[in-house]
């Protein structure tokens, strides 16, 4: 759920007293981004990103090679605890020395085979399954909780995208074209590439779920080929989605320390009005709201940067010189959305203390809040299906009509309108709304069966490992080591080389 608008209402506070709360205008960037580009240690997290692909099964591979390549042979050729027996000769000493490093030059060998081995093998693997699973062909065979023909996975429709890209003559340039074109243009005709081949595949899943729920919307079942996924993992689902939902109600509420702070904070703007909104007035937050163009853009934040320091700057009220420091501390792309919003808040406040700002009165508004988020949210418990494993089809179709009318409300309602006005979870219009619980239950579906597949594809990639790369790996390194220990390192395998003249004979 979108975090809820500062002007409609009062957001969780914690995250504002912080100072690392998102705000949300159109065309920002995502609440993770927001919050990265607040934190300290960002470049940091950002360098760190770069390899969150080791998190995957390649990178495990690689991580566990150079553990094996660079790691073990450090406390294998000086292990301590291998030793000549007392009074061994030096020879023999020698002797145990170089069978130690013999040993431990096994490692490197074991770990580059493992790395052409295993990683080499996962493709294909993958590009099997994925196939099984994803084609009806095949997937109609398999239980339901796994087939993924309804909603394919990513790297399924990426295959099915680059085929469709290749018939229309678009392929991807070679890296072999900067011989050609340079460096630069081969780099950007790839990043081309790369950009609409993640478009038209995000575009497919995007269809895929949009048509998957609509069906649900119009039927009120999940349809995967010709099966309908069973009333008991629907039921489920709808449960686990008003969870979520409770979740987002919850969030909405503010506790016993946020009411202090938006108190002050209010007592601070109302206070203050007049002066507030004559320093605001020349901020070019509407013109920010309207430019598209990122060079223009780049120079209004740059412009507004300078406003708001020259403001804190000159002014003396310790109050406002907190909002403005605020203000500054925040993404250089939503300052002037920030001060936008300040402004916004003052006739939300005004709005909602109508005979004049007290604060008792706020305080009364705000406690009346969280009373009706609380009523949203005993409302939206007792909706859930008490016993999934009795559900029915009219079962399920009473609960998502009961979600719907807990999530909805009236626009006449002025209190709940100001709180769920502008968030994602909750609505005024029943069929918006409606068809919105149904596309989140559908994406809960394809979680589900994205989880269900995990186990049976780390089970047929252990089978295939066990069964078949393992011994091929172990007997490739049987024949690759000692060939290349003699050729490399002929005093450690044992090897003498013949140190007579070629050409010489016994004398």
């Amino acid at each position: 759920m979108k975090v809820e608008k500062v002007n409609r209402s009062f957001v969780n506070q914690k995250a504002q007293i912080k100072n690392i709360q998102p705000q949300f205008t159109g065309g920002l960037g995502k609440v993770s981004e927001q919050i990265t580009q607040s934190l300290p240690g960002k470049n940091a997290i950002k360098n760190m990103k770069n390899l969150e692909w080791l998190k995957g099964e390649i990178g495990g591979i690689l991580i566990t090679a150079l553990g094996t390549g660079l790691v073990a042979p450090i406390f294998i050729g000086f292990n301590p605890f291998v030793k000549a027996p007392k009074g061994a000769s030096e020879e023999q000493k020698k002797d145990v020395k170089n069978t130690k490093l013999y040993t431990a030059m096994r490692q490197p060998i074991s770990a580059v085979l493992a790395i052409l081995f295993q990683v080499s093998a996962l493709k294909p693997i993958d590009k099997f399954l994925d196939q099984i699973l994803n084609n009806p062909e095949y997937s109609k065979y398999l239980s339901l909780h796994i087939d993924q023909s309804a909603l394919n996975n990513k790297s399924y429709i990426k295959t099915i995208t680059k085929k469709e890209l290749k018939k229309e003559g678009i392929k991807k340039p070679s890296i072999f074209g900067v011989f050609k074109n340079g460096y630069s243009k081969t780099m950007e005709a790839r990043k081309e590439y790369n950009n609409l081949l993640k478009t038209r595949t995000d575009n497919k899943a995007e269809k895929q779920l949009s048509d998957l729920a609509e069906s649900f919307y119009e039927t009120g079942k999940i349809k995967i080929g010709k099966r309908y996924l069973d009333d008991k993992t629907l039921a489920e689902l709808i449960n686990s989605q008003i969870d979520d939902y409770i979740e987002d109600a919850k969030k909405l509420k503010i506790d016993n320390d946020g009411l202090t702070f938006y108190t002050k904070r209010a007592n601070t703007l109302i206070k203050n009005e007049d002066h507030i909104r004559e320093i605001f007035k020349d901020i070019p937050y509407k013109e920010i709201a309207k430019t598209e163009d990122s060079k223009a853009l780049e120079t209004l934040y740059n412009q507004t940067e300078t406003m708001l320091k020259n403001l804190l700057k000159n002014e003396n009220n310790p109050e406002i010189q907190e909002l403005i420091q605020e203000i500054l501390d925040r993404p250089k792309d939503i300052r002037a959305s920030r001060v936008s919003r300040t402004l916004q808040r003052i006739d939300t406040i005004k709005d909602a203390c109508k005979e004049g700002f007290s604060i008792d009165e706020y305080l009364d508004k705000m406690s009346l809040r969280n009373a009706e988020l609380d009523r949203t949210i005993t409302k939206l418990k007792l909706g859930k299906i008490a016993d999934p494993s009795k559900a029915t089809s009219k079962t399920i179709t009473d609960a998502l009509d009961t979600v719907v009318n807990n999530c909805k409300f009236n626009p006449s309602d002025q209190l709940l309108k100001s709180i769920l006005h502008d968030t994602d979870t909750f609505d005024s219009n029943f069929e918006k709304l409606s068809k919105k619980i149904h596309k989140d239950i559908t994406k809960l579906y394809k979680k589900l069966v994205e989880n269900k597949y995990k186990a049976p594809n780390q089970i047929i990639k252990i089978l295939i490992g066990v069964c078949i790369t393992l011994p091929i790996t172990c007997n490739a390194l049987n024949w690759v080591y000692p060939r290349f220990m003699e050729r490399v390192f002929p005093n450690l395998s044992g090897v003498k080389k013949d140190k007579e003249v070629k050409g010489g004979g016994d004398k």
